[in-house]
């Protein structure tokens, strides 16, 4: 009986990748989340600012 119930050659690959990709993807994300603290968070942001050109501080030459 092949058919409906039994999965081909192509099929089966494809779903072994589905579950070793989204289990590769739990993983990686648990240990990113893990490592991931508030400290690190606002750190990574001004590291984006930096990387864009956007300044930290108030310029204060243009206040006056």
């Amino acid at each position: 009986m092949s058919g409906a119930l039994a999965p081909s050659g192509k099929d089966h690959f494809f779903l072994v990748g589905i579950l070793l990709g989204s289990a590769c993807g739990l993983l990686l994300g648990s240990a990113l989340g893990f490592e991931l603290r508030p400290d690190r968070i606002k750190a990574l942001k001004r590291l984006v600012r930096r990387l864009r050109g956007e300044e930290d501080r108030p310029r204060f030459d243009l206040m006056v």
